[in-house]
């Protein structure tokens, strides 16, 4: 919010399950997939909307 009234947005996202050998491969998604969506998070982001934290596939997640 500190940065708002500078036309500057931030968000916060969250890759989601992400089959990575991190979590041997058990994840949900592709890193394709988690890309994706986070672009998509990225692309959406506005003033109206910032300080807001999203999952990759585009549900808000509460704060």
């Amino acid at each position: 919010m500190d940065l708002k009234p500078r036309g500057i947005a931030v968000a916060q996202l969250h890759p989601g399950y992400v089959k990575t050998r991190m979590v041997n491969f058990g994840g949900l998604i592709t890193p394709q997939e988690a890309a994706r969506g986070l672009a998509e998070r990225i692309d959406q982001l506005s003033l109206e909307n910032t300080g807001s934290f999203w999952h990759s596939n585009g549900d808000a997640l509460p704060w």
